[in-house]
């Protein structure tokens, strides 16, 4: 067990709570990772927002800590890391095809951000995590086997402030088109969760030209083309 003796809590996180944050795997990583490369002298959480009983969401933390004798920004933001699946279709007679999703972004307020499917690990192995999105936000009806699931790359998203690293994997399915159909306009996402997602099917050439979208869906299309 890890000693956390210089971890304090604002004001209003209580004791139950507190423990959660302590015992959260994405918490934990971060901590350890800190004592080991950086001089840290003490970690103030701000602010912890649990998803439910089970899941242990987002930890705001401010960190006192030194690298080279001297104080680097502490500011950080710890959700945990996440994977994502690049679904290339490919159809006897059509082009390679691709499946995004379009669901609402609060943070970059925006009501439908074109994607790839993707989610959050907590506490799983990204391959098991990769099937279960897939299932949830996709269907379950395109079957897609651990063994399909094809590794792209690791890479953290923003560095400056959040911990999330995302797997970048792709998986190449060869399908009839009557599936296809069935998989555009789809809507999928699960209600408990607030998840509302409509499913787009596109050509793979179009996805640099769906407009504004995430790093995920574009590094994961580049890095496809370049094994190509």
């Amino acid at each position: 067990m890890t000693q956390m003796d210089n971890i304090s809590f604002v004001p209003g996180i209580d004791a139950g709570l507190q423990a959660r944050v302590l015992a959260a795997p994405h918490f934990r990583r971060w901590y350890d990772g800190m004592r080991a490369r950086f001089s840290l002298r003490h970690v103030l959480v701000r602010d912890a927002i649990a998803f439910d009983a089970q899941r242990m969401g987002f930890i705001l933390v401010e960190a006192d800590a030194l690298h080279d004798g001297h104080r680097v920004p502490g500011i950080a933001l710890l959700r945990g890391d996440s994977v994502s699946v690049l679904l290339v279709l490919k159809c006897p007679g059509y082009p390679d095809r691709t499946v995004l999703t379009c669901e609402a972004r609060v943070p970059v307020a925006r009501p439908d951000l074109l994607a790839l499917p993707a989610g959050m690990l907590d506490g799983g192995a990204f391959t098991s995590t990769a099937l279960r999105e897939l299932s949830e936000e996709v269907g379950a009806d395109l079957q897609v086997r651990a063994q399909d699931l094809v590794k792209l790359t690791d890479v953290w998203l923003s560095p400056g402030g959040c911990d999330e690293a995302i797997g970048l994997y792709y998986a190449e399915l060869h399908i009839n088109e009557t599936l296809t159909r069935t998989l555009s306009d789809r809507q999928t996402g699960l209600a408990r969760e607030h998840e509302y997602i409509h499913l787009h099917v596109i050509d793979l050439s179009a996805v640099p030209h769906i407009g504004m979208t995430d790093a995920k869906t574009l590094l994961s299309w580049h890095m496809y083309q370049a094994r190509q």
